[in-house]
């Protein structure tokens, strides 16, 4: 009950120094700690998580493009082992080389043209394949030379007119072409140097 009393008569009783001093404990105080223990300390960690939301958003996005190209190059994987398989289908294998070059051979004289000559010529390894070159030298008629190169292009395995030079012989028309076959190895052949 004193203690009512007097709170009751500080207001006429107290100087004007113990009132600021009051005032500086009651408000001011109480405001300087919750400044200091709570609002700075959480507003520090508020811009720490920003910066941490922002940091977070960057790898986010970049884990997301790495997604998105790891997509394309697994299409792009797909489509390169269709494209190997489909090279693969259009290459002879070595088994089959002997048998192309008797093909050609009866490509050839089924168009009634006369060979002079027929030899492979030494292979010349690339990466992931070989060519194989063959030199042909024949004679005949204009159109059955033309019937010949149509039959080559329509061969099931490919087969490529690299060079070829025409000569007229006594009426007669004689040529001589270097085709190429080749073959799938899978080996890579040169080191490609790093920058």
């Amino acid at each position: 009950m004193v203690l009512l009393e007097k709170i009751k008569t500080w207001e006429k009783t107290a100087t004007t120094r113990e009132k600021i001093l009051t005032l500086v404990i009651v408000i001011i105080l109480p405001l300087f700690l919750f400044l200091k223990f709570y609002y700075f300390p959480t507003k520090e960690k508020i811009a720490i998580l920003k910066k941490d939301i922002i940091n977070l958003n960057f790898k986010i996005k970049r884990y997301q493009n790495l997604v998105k190209k790891r997509e394309i190059l697994n299409k792009q994987l797909i489509q390169r082992k269709k494209f190997l398989e489909f090279v693969k289908n259009i290459l002879p294998t070595e088994k089959e080389i002997p048998d192309l070059l008797k093909s050609l051979a009866y490509t050839a004289k089924r168009n009634n043209l006369e060979i002079i000559s027929f030899k492979p010529v030494a292979e010349k390894f690339k990466d992931y394949y070989k060519e194989i070159p063959i030199s042909i030298e024949f004679a005949g008629d204009f159109k059955d030379i033309i019937n010949f190169f149509n039959d080559i292009e329509n061969m099931a395995r490919l087969i490529v007119l690299d060079r070829i030079e025409f000569k007229e012989n006594n009426n007669e028309l004689r040529v001589f072409a270097v085709f190429k076959t080749f073959q799938y190895t899978g080996k890579i052949i040169s080191k490609k140097r790093k920058p």
